[in-house]
C-alpha cells in the first residue's frame, strides 16, 4: 500500500502505541517466569514474533485485548525451525535463550533480516560453550544455535545494544556466574530498558563503567557481572508508551498546528530525549511528566547539532525536522544506523534528495539543510522495507501543497500499526493508493 499526504492542519489528543523494546523484553522475561500478566503490550510485526519465539520457547501465551498472559517454561528444551520475520530484536535475544537448549534451533528472518549481521553475538556465545552455525561469515540468518552454555567471561565491541541484551538475559539461566565487558556500546539506553526489566523479574545484574586497559588504551565500557543459577519472577508488568512512536507525533504538531500526546510517563527509554531536541530547535513542546502529557505547537524550528549515539530510532524525525528547520541540522555518531532494518543513513539521505532537500551523507550521520520554502516540497519517497522510513518521511506531507507519497507505507506495522488512522483523527491529509 502506498499512501499520499497532503498539507493538513492538525489539532487533538492522542495516545502512542505501547513501547515496542520493553513489550520484546517484557514477553521474553514472562516466558521465563512461571506465570505473569503483561499489560498494555504492542501487538505489531515485531513483538508477534517475539510472542511466537516464546512458545517455541515452550511457553503458553494468550494474548488478549490490552494485555498477554503467559505460562513460562522452567528449562529450555527446544529445536527446530522458527522465521522471526524482520525483528532483530527478536532474533538476537532468542539466540541468546536457546543457546541453553541441547536441542539444535535454526531462526531464520525475511530478506531484510537476512542481511543483518549476529557475528559478534555468535562468537560470544560460541566462546561460552554454545554451537553456533550459519553459511555466512557475519552469521546472517539463517543461524543454528545449540547449547548448554555454563557461564564464563567475554569481551565484546557491541555494535548492537541488541547482543548485550542476548547476553543479559541468557547467562542468568546458566550454571555459573559469568562476566561481560563491553567496548563501545552503542544506544547504552536500551540496555538500560533490558535490566530494567530483569529487575521487575528478579534478576540481578551489577555494572561497572570500565576504561581501557592501558593507559594507551582510550576506550571505555561497561563490565557486566551476572550471577548463574538465578530464576526468573516477573508476575506482572505494565508496558510505558513509546517515545520513538511519538516523536512523529510530536514532530506533527510542531510542523502543522498542535497535538497534545497523553500517556507519556518518564521510563528507561533513550528516545525521550526527543522533547530536548526539540525544544533545542526552538520547538514549543512541553512536557508534564506527572500527568504523562505532551503538548507539541507549530514552531519555527532551527538547525543545531545532535550526537545520536544512544538514540538511533530519532534519527529519521530528526532529519525531517532538519529539512523544515532554518540553516544546519547535522547528526553525528551514528554509524551504527547503518546495520538497521536498512542502512538508514543512506535510506534518510536518499528520501531528503527525492525531495530535493539539500543533504549530504557521512559515514557517521547526515547534514540536512533547511528548505527555503518548506510548503514546495513534494515527490515520492520510499519506505525501503523500513517503519521508521515510512513514519518520518510521510510528516513531510502535513506540509506540502502538492503532497508526499510514501511507497509501501504498510510497513508501519512493525511498530505502529494505527499511524496512518490516528494522523487522520488529528486532521491529517491522508489518502491511501493501492491495497496491501
Amino acid at each position: 500500500m502506498d499512501v499520499l499526504v497532503r498539507k493538513s492542519e492538525i489539532n487533538g489528543k492522542v495516545s502512542p502505541p505501547p513501547s515496542k523494546s520493553y513489550t520484546h523484553r517484557a514477553f521474553f522475561a514472562a516466558s521465563l517466569s512461571r506465570s505473569c500478566i503483561v499489560l498494555n503490550p504492542l501487538y505489531s510485526g515485531d513483538t508477534l514474533s517475539t510472542l511466537k519465539s516464546c512458545e517455541f520457547l515452550g511457553a503458553k501465551v494468550r494474548a488478549e485485548d490490552g494485555r498477554a498472559l503467559f505460562e513460562g517454561v522452567g528449562d529450555i528444551e527446544c529445536s527446530g525451525y522458527i522465521n522471526v520475520e524482520n525483528s532483530g530484536t527478536t532474533l538476537r535475544i532468542l539466540l541468546g535463550l536457546l543457546a541453553q537448549s541441547p536441542g539444535e534451533s535454526v531462526v531464520d528472518g525475511d530478506e531484510s533480516l537476512r542481511k543483518r549481521p549476529n557475528k559478534t553475538l555468535a562468537l560470544a556465545l560460541k566462546k561460552l560453550g554454545a554451537s553456533v552455525k550459519s553459511k555466512s561469515a557475519d552469521y546472517t540468518a539463517p543461524v543454528s544455535v545449540k547449547g548448554k552454555i555454563k557461564g564464563g567471561s567475554v569481551e565484546i565491541r557491541a555494535e548492537s545494544s541488541q547482543f548485550v541484551s542476548s547476553l543479559l538475559f541468557t547467562l542468568p539461566l546458566c550454571d555459573e556466574d559469568s562476566n561481560v565487558r563491553v567496548i563501545e556500546l552503542k544506544s547504552k539506553p536500551y540496555i538500560d530498558v533490558t535490566l530494567h526489566v530483569l529487575s521487575e523479574a528478579g534478576v540481578g545484574v551489577e555494572r561497572e563503567e570500565v576504561g581501557g586497559k592501558n593507559k594507551a588504551d582510550e576506550s571505555k565500557g561497561i563490565e557486566f557481572f551476572i550471577r548463574g543459577g538465578q530464576n526468573y519472577s516477573l508476575r506482572e508488568f505494565k508496558v510505558p508508551s513509546d517515545f520513538s512512536s511519538a516523536s512523529y507525533l510530536i514532530a506533527a504538531g510542531l510542523m502543522a498546528g498542535k497535538v497534545v500526546i497523553e500517556g507519556m510517563f518518564d521510563s528507561m527509554q533513550g528516545d525521550r530525549k526527543i522533547v530536548e531536541i526539540v525544544k533545542e530547535m526552538g520547538g514549543k513542546v512541553r512536557w508534564d511528566r506527572e500527568k504523562g502529557v505532551i503538548v507539541a505547537e507549530l514552531s519555527d524550528l532551527e538547525g543545531i547539532e545532535v550526537d545520536a549515539s544512544d538514540i538511533p530510532d530519532l534519527v529519521p524525525t530528526i532529519a525531517v525536522l532538519g529539512a523544515v528547520a532554518k540553516g544546519r541540522t547535522l547528526v553525528k555518531n551514528a554509524e551504527h544506523l547503518r546495520i538497521k532494518e536498512i542502512d538508514r543513513i543512506k535510506g534518510c539521505y536518499e528520501n531528503l534528495k527525492a525531495l530535493s532537500v539539500e543533504a549530504k551523507e557521512r559515514k557517521d550521520g547526515i547534514v540536512v539543510r533547511g528548505l527555503k520554502n518548506p510548503e514546495e516540497v513534494s515527490g515520492t519517497v520510499n519506505s525501503f522495507g523500513d517503519h521508521r522510513m515510512a513514519l518520518s518521511f510521510s510528516l513531510l506531507g502535513l506540509i506540502s501543497r502538492k503532497g508526499v507519497l510514501v511507497k509501501n507505507a504498510d510497513v508501519v506495522n512493525i511498530s505502529y500499526p494505527d499511524y496512518f488512522r490516528v494522523l487522520k483523527e488529528i486532521g491529517a491529509n491522508v489518502e491511501s493508493v493501492g491495497t496491501v
